[in-house]
């Protein structure tokens, strides 16, 4: 467990409580999360949860019609896998698309598919590493992507991952990269702050990482032996759907017709990243 104490709990439900527009639905083991994301900083606490709230608020494309057993998403999470692993005192998160031919691809659904997945793992996972170590698997990301994706509100998407989600990012890795994967980097790169551009690494194949994270600590699908991706996905996806109405548009958003001017910038998706995060 977090050294988080039970008396900074207290002050950020305080400071809630006195926040028009953030939502009352933020338990206290989230606000651990929080906290230990942010090393116990009740300020940066503050704006993490800020930039969280107000962002789901912000991305009605992803934050709303979350049912998981609507036929979209379940297309969505047919196509992808996502995944944790322990990683010594680090844990890692796993996004995998598997769609070679593109033809079941929809951009938003599969973010959405992935946001629902994440709420799923801030709600039940009881970990709290020391850091999260993220990999992204782009084997199916051919060029025939791009016409497909938004890439501006992809670019906010991650950037909000990286930013206001409770993570602590130590490390992006993309791997399965094409040849091309300079031009389609190219394409975010400018938006993306500079201290995340310097934790990614690219991988053409997956031996790279293997020697960047450790043969233990990764599943079979890339050299590991820490076991396979479909079975945790599968039950990952088979609970989600069981307790689909936990993840209802409401949920963790601000009401932003109460948010006062003062607090409008928290939001902006152009302040530097969340340096406190990245080891």
């Amino acid at each position: 467990m977090p050294q988080d104490s039970n008396a900074d709990v207290a002050s950020i439900r305080e400071w809630l409580s006195k926040e028009p527009r953030l939502p009352k639905d933020i338990d206290d083991f989230m606000l651990r999360k929080f906290l230990h994301s942010c090393y116990g900083s009740l300020e940066k606490t503050k704006k993490c949860i800020e930039r969280f709230c107000d962002t789901r608020a912000n991305m009605p494309e992803v934050y709303t019609s979350r049912d998981p057993t609507s036929a979209k998403l379940k297309t969505a999470f047919s196509i992808t896998a996502v995944t944790t692993w322990d990683a010594g005192n680090n844990e890692i998160l796993i996004h995998q698309l598997d769609d070679p031919t593109l033809e079941h691809f929809s951009n938003y659904d599969v973010l959405k598919a992935f946001s629902i997945q994440a709420d799923y793992w801030l709600k039940v996972h009881d970990r709290f590493p020391d850091g999260h170590i993220i990999v992204i698997d782009i084997k199916d990301y051919t060029l025939k992507i791009i016409p497909k994706v938004n890439i501006m509100f992809f670019r906010d998407f991650l950037v909000y991952l990286l930013e206001g989600m409770p993570v602590r990012v130590k490390q992006v890795h993309i791997v399965n990269c094409p040849s091309y994967i300079d031009k389609l980097f190219s394409l975010v790169k400018p938006a993306l702050p500079t201290e995340i551009c310097n934790i990614i690494t690219f991988h053409e194949k997956p031996e790279g990482l293997v020697r960047s994270i450790g043969k233990q600590y990764l599943p079979t699908e890339y050299g590991g032996v820490a076991g396979g991706m479909k079975q945790q996905h599968m039950e990952w996806v088979q609970t989600i759907q069981e307790q689909r109405s936990m993840f209802n548009d409401n949920l963790w958003k601000s009401d932003l017709k109460k948010k006062s001017k003062s607090s409008a910038s928290i939001n902006s998706m152009t302040g530097s990243f969340k340096s406190l995060c990245i080891d």
